[in-house]
């Protein structure tokens, strides 16, 4: 898993991650088009423009409408999408892209290479993943309507990595659209996938409908890339925060799937026949972020203290409960990325030491100014974390006012530095340091680092092939990461989803999708 995965993305004659017919059906069951697929998810976005959000809600329905150049397969390993290959040239200054042939938007335009570049162009402006490649960027240009050209400054070994990051939204959308745009969300809501986004009716019901006109890629490669073929007629996600409730909806039929139930929840799952568990290991890591722009936390003593103040086992049982559904783990990837994973700074991670903390404090002069902790209650891990951190803050010596919002309002309130000092979140996995969206100087707790600065730049200039270099690289990225603590990691959490016995095809990932995926009510 993550194996290789710039070196390996042109590798087009690989073990499929699951078997297919020669029609593109599972071959475990035979697909059926036509009716609607039922969600029950937890949060709603504030906006389905997945180039200018990194939230979670957001992205779970809009990978079904957007598509990027490339995109992580079964195995998180970047993959051609929209394209169909690359070049580099020997000094790597120079990525000749191609297209697919007959690639359209849902409005029936072509997807040409200006619509490319508009897209791309807007990406390095908004993401922060797209701003830091774009560091690199000289210039884009149109070889051909089905050809683009990305000229770097110095090497960037990550390029295509970053391209196909989920969490970079590197998604291609129409020239003029990207154009209006600009860097506010988009609201028109073009793209090439799979469903075309239908309505939206806010607090109740987010609807897609088949892109009758797609062209699917012939690789059953899985993940986000691939064969997609859009079964259901469409795909209603419908918010609903209470967990209890998004189960007992799945139980009925109500809805076909819900998102984020406890692992409380597990046993009544586990008793019912209709219904199947799905736990998802690679899934997300829980963080305390620190705004870093204004207030107490833009000491760097007063980060370290709450470090020491946490201890992580008791975060993760009350964000996770049952040991089976997380554990602790000081790396910025998870074990399974092997290429990238470190342990360093396990001397720091999940070492409470309160007194440590009470002298970081006296140290910084801290005189008990109120700190603002944010957390939702519609993630009950976020909640339930809250409710032990603080706590452990007020232990050490934090004079702490808890506010808890529902996640549209928090994600509003964390642009504004004015508005907390630290909330928390969950991070999906990330495929690259470069990728990892606190390390961006725009992203909420807004981080600047000249040490870190540093490390990724020497990390982006470093082949994939120079194994040992990166390690090392690696460890000093995340040794940074634990003296810097832009954000305090508390521990690595699986994710539950369950779904009734009217879904089919489905498997589970880091966040859902529904291509290949029917139903049978």
């Amino acid at each position: 898993m993550f194996k290789n995965a710039v070196v390996r993305i042109l590798a087009i004659g690989v073990v499929p991650v699951l078997m297919w017919s020669a029609a593109g059906v599972p071959a475990s069951g035979q697909a059926q088009a036509g009716g609607a697929i039922r969600v029950a998810t937890n949060a709603e976005p504030t906006t389905f423009d997945w180039m200018s959000s990194t939230a979670t809600a957001t992205r779970l329905v809009a990978w079904h409408v957007f598509e990027g150049l490339f995109a992580i397969d079964q195995q998180y390993e970047v993959r051609p999408l929209l394209a169909q290959g690359y070049t580099v040239s020997d000094d790597g200054l120079r990525y000749t892209i191609k297209l697919r042939p007959g690639l359209k938007f849902h409005n029936g335009q072509p997807v040409t290479a200006d619509d490319v570049i508009a897209s791309l162009a807007r990406w390095g402006k908004l993401s922060s993943g797209g701003q830091e490649t774009f560091k690199y960027v000289k210039g884009l240009r149109a070889v051909d309507p089905g050809t683009v050209e990305i000229a770097l400054s110095a090497p960037f070994t990550p390029l295509i990595t970053s391209l196909g990051d989920p969490k970079q939204s590197a998604v291609i959308v129409p020239k003029a659209i990207a154009e209006r745009a600009g860097l506010k969300p988009l609201e028109e809501l073009v793209g090439t996938g799979p469903y075309i986004f239908k309505k939206w009716t806010p607090g109740q019901e987010i609807v897609l409908a088949r892109n009758p006109a797609y062209t699917p890629r012939a690789e059953a490669w899985g993940g986000i890339t691939g064969r997609k073929i859009a079964y259901a007629d469409e795909i209603h996600f419908f918010p609903v925060t209470d967990p209890q409730v998004r189960l007992a909806g799945v139980a009925t039929g109500q809805y076909d799937l819900a998102l984020e139930v406890p692992p409380d929840l597990y046993p009544k799952v586990k008793a019912n026949r209709r219904l199947t568990a799905d736990i998802v290991k690679v899934f997300s890591w829980t963080g305390v972020v620190f705004n870093k722009a204004r207030g107490p936390f833009t000491d760097v003593r007063l980060r370290q203290a709450v470090q020491y103040a946490m201890k992580d086992a008791d975060l993760m049982a009350a964000a996770a409960g049952p040991k089976a559904f997380w554990q602790l783990d000081p790396g910025l990837f998870f074990p399974d990325q092997h290429d990238v994973y470190s342990r360093a700074g396990a001397d720091v991670y999940d070492h409470q030491n309160l007194d440590r903390a009470r002298a970081l404090l006296r140290e910084a002069g801290y005189k008990g100014q109120k700190i603002v902790v944010m957390s939702t209650k519609d993630y009950t891990w976020n909640n339930n974390t809250a409710q032990v951190l603080v706590p452990e803050m007020q232990a050490a010596g934090f004079t702490v006012d808890s506010q808890v919002y529902d996640w549209p309002t928090l994600l509003s309130r964390r642009t504004k530095p004015e508005m907390f000092d630290i909330f928390l979140t969950g991070f999906s996995p990330s495929i690259d340091p470069t990728g990892i969206i606190f390390f961006g100087k725009t992203w909420p707790g807004w981080y600047k680092s000249e040490a870190m600065d540093r490390a990724l730049a020497q990390w982006s200039r470093t082949p994939v092939t120079a194994a040992d270099a990166r390690r090392k690289i690696m460890d000093q990225i995340q040794t940074v990461f634990y003296t810097e603590v832009p954000v305090a990691k508390v521990g690595n959490q699986f994710g539950l989803e369950v779904y009734n016995d009217h879904l089919h095809g489905y498997t589970g990932y880091f966040d859902v999708r529904f291509w290949n995926t029917w139903v049978t009510h």
